[in-house]
């Protein structure tokens, strides 16, 4: 635990500091602290991308990093101090107390536990790829969960201090469940006085997040982190619209934020219609200079997450054949790209068989219906009952002529376009979760927040009443696991050093000289051999392009 609360101190400390040099662009917009962190993750990750194409992110990436950082600490000293100033009376008081009790429950999650199974399978060796190799290329060859290529996992090896500890920590999800928990703590302080609730019970759905995957929060799953970042930017956005009057700038960063989200988890691409808002009113005003400065962060934060995308899997988006534009050495032959596109679109249906990929929506829903827990299937009732409830107020809306914001119609169209991808291509509910919470919080929020009367106000509330029955279950299973979590946990030696990852069985073969490994039967890719791969079968299809690893890996 000791380990893990030094790291986030020290992830704070420069995510805080580089968000204040980017954010100082905007000399007369001011920002708050949850700002400067997104804002520092944002140009981290992004600069980790990039140097990952040149060379491995170990103490040459972080000592630039930590330059930058102390140079743009010594340049806005004054707004450091500013911001200190702030928060100061919080961090001393009863508030800041709870705030710190908080940090020590969730680092006693983040210290122990299971590793969440694709952390096994392929995050935890990608991580070790970046801080051994930076990128090699085709290694997605090699195993083809390499070629998915979140950028996420950039930000957890600059952390990771593998070069520096002689061992890696994993602390970047708890990182992020901090950040957003205090995020929404603070906000919710104000819950009474607000006369719109959708924001507050947004902030609520963080925290349900954070309940739903605690327990194994020393993940660096790409999951956990694209979910935190989608429920951020929808929140966000609310607090935005109905809290802080509409701040034009804040809604074009949340979309620079939204393009950046897509490079966590493609399938969260369709938050960037967001977009559309801060488009069309730039475009209305004609502000061609700030077009084009929002145009080029795109560009910037989209460009090393392309490049990687070619020269790990020579596609430009993997698993996607839509776009087949390169005929390089590694590519991924694509018939590989197409099974495993097949692979994770039936595995979401519950089909497990590629034979099916072209049953129809009426065939194999019944068979993914079945395949849910009871408190699933609860909680998937109560996400329609919210669309219902979205529904009849907007329809109350309309009937009383209120002014529609459009910002809020484009968030909504955002929301249900990813939801509508999501349960099409591959259903698994922690593939679209916070898009699924939104739905619920939001029509809570909007009850909340208006009143009504008569028949309505009885259907209304009715539907309220069974979204709160329907939802129940679903809490109660992850309030009862991380019970049971800390009642099993509270022996385990990791008060100190973090637990590290999972060994795992592996062996090796020799390619041209090389070593490579292979699992031997467990979905377990160790982090601590390398390069590996879980697939003995992706292993006897691959080889090496040249004479050395550092050349990277073709198909055979």
């Amino acid at each position: 635990m000791v380990s893990v609360i030094i790291s986030w101190i020290y992830i704070s400390a420069v995510c805080i500091i580089i968000g204040i040099g980017i954010l100082s662009l905007f000399k007369d917009t001011n920002f708050s602290l949850i700002y400067y962190l997104i804002a520092g993750i944002v140009v981290i990750t992004v600069y980790a991308e990039f140097f990952s194409i040149f060379g491995k992110i170990g103490a040459c990436a972080h000592i630039v990093l930590l330059t930058a950082a102390l140079f743009i600490g010594c340049m806005q000293r004054n707004k450091v101090k500013m911001l200190w100033k702030t928060y100061r009376p919080i961090v001393c008081s009863w508030e800041g107390f709870f705030y710190c009790c908080f940090i020590l429950l969730i680092a006693f999650f983040t210290s122990r536990g299971e590793f969440h199974t694709d952390t096994n399978i392929y995050h935890a060796a990608a991580i070790r790829i970046y801080e051994e190799y930076g990128l090699l290329k085709g290694i997605g060859n090699l195993q083809l969960h390499y070629a998915y290529n979140s950028s996420y996992l950039a930000f957890a090896s600059v952390f990771s201090l593998n070069w520096l500890l002689g061992r890696s920590l994993h602390t970047t999800t708890g990182f992020l469940e901090i950040v957003m928990c205090l995020y929404a703590f603070h906000g919710l302080k104000g819950f009474k006085r607000h006369e719109n609730h959708v924001t507050d019970m947004m902030k609520i759905g963080i925290l349900f997040y954070t309940l739903v995957n605690v327990t194994r929060s020393m993940s660096p799953a790409t999951d956990y982190a694209t979910m935190y970042f989608v429920l951020f930017i929808i929140t966000a956005w609310c607090e935005n619209l109905f809290e802080d009057g509409s701040d034009f700038t804040r809604y074009c960063l949340l979309s620079v934020a939204a393009v950046f989200t897509a490079t966590f988890k493609f399938s969260a691409c369709l938050l960037g219609m967001v977009v559309f808002y801060p488009a069309f009113c730039l475009v209305k005003d004609k502000k061609w200079k700030e077009i084009g400065a929002y145009i080029f962060s795109g560009c910037v934060i989209l460009c090393p997450f392309l490049v990687r995308n070619y020269l790990i899997s020579g596609w430009l988006l993997y698993p996607f054949d839509g776009i087949d534009i390169f005929q390089t050495v590694w590519k991924i032959p694509k018939e590989y790209l197409l099974h495993d596109a097949q692979q994770i679109k039936v595995w979401g249906r519950c089909l497990y068989d590629v034979t099916k990929i072209d049953m129809p929506v009426s065939e194999w829903f019944p068979i993914w219906w079945e395949h849910q827990f009871r408190y699933e299937k609860m909680f998937l009732a109560a996400v329609a009952l919210g669309a219902v409830l979205q529904i009849m107020m907007a329809v109350r809306r309309i009937w009383q002529r209120q002014k529609i914001r459009l910002p809020f119609v484009v968030l909504h169209l955002a929301i249900w376009a990813n939801i509508a991808v999501w349960f099409f291509e591959a259903p698994f509910i922690r593939y679209g979760l916070a898009f699924l919470f939104a739905v619920i919080m939001i029509a809570m929020g909007e009850y909340l927040s208006e009143g009504s009367s008569g028949f309505l106000s009885i259907a209304t509330g009715g539907l309220v009443f069974c979204i709160i029955v329907s939802v129940s279950p679903y809490w109660d299973q992850y309030v009862t696991d991380a019970g049971v979590f800390i009642k099993q946990s509270l022996k385990d030696p990791y008060y100190i050093v973090q637990q590290d990852y999972d060994e795992g069985s592996m062996r090796s073969c020799e390619i041209n000289g090389n070593t490579v490994y292979f699992s031997t039967g467990e979905e377990i890719n160790s982090y601590h051999v390398f390069p590996g791969t879980c697939y003995k079968h992706m292993l006897e299809r691959s080889t090496l392009i040249g004479d050395t690893i550092e050349e990277g890996f073709r198909a055979r």
